[in-house]
């Protein structure tokens, strides 16, 4: 389960990382089959488990391709329940080192009594501060939200 995981993932980030190959796996221009071999293509680059390019195969073939990110990121989270561990997404303004990253996990491990793996996304837009969504709830401390609140108080005033 940990190998298919990290290897979808790891596909997930790929095409996350390449836009023009994600606008291509979404584009009904392209075959079906067309964007399996390129998946096949990639999954051996990545060493993906048998199981993991079978998958993803199928998944191409049923005209799936474009929903293969969202598909990474269930089964990341069904993995980590399967272990006991909850998936929380951090999104920060700039990217944090892999050290400040082990913190905020030990940090909401420690709030949530229950251990955790963080994500981190990187998203300019917040400014600074950060979001942390652990299920459905989002807990927002970003600069971008704070000075949002502000400007509504002053409209209000």
């Amino acid at each position: 389960m940990d190998a298919v995981d990290a290897g979808l993932t790891a596909l997930a980030k790929t095409i996350d990382g390449d836009a023009a190959l994600s606008r291509a796996l979404k584009s009904p221009l392209h075959k079906s089959e067309e964007k399996a071999a390129v998946l096949a293509q990639l999954g051996e680059k990545l060493k993906l488990t048998e199981l993991a390019r079978r998958f993803v195969g199928v998944a191409a073939l049923n005209r799936r391709a474009g929903d293969i990110q969202g598909m990474a990121k269930a089964f990341a989270e069904k993995a980590a329940r399967h272990r006991g561990s909850s998936r929380v997404v951090a999104r920060v303004a700039k990217d944090i080192t892999k050290e400040q990253t082990l913190d905020l996990e030990s940090a909401v491990s420690k709030a949530l009594g229950r251990t955790v793996t963080v994500e981190v996304e990187v998203d300019p837009a917040l400014l600074g501060g950060l979001q942390l969504k652990i299920g459905s709830k989002l807990v927002d401390a970003s600069i971008r939200t704070k000075l949002n609140n502000l400007t509504n108080l002053m409209k209000g005033a």
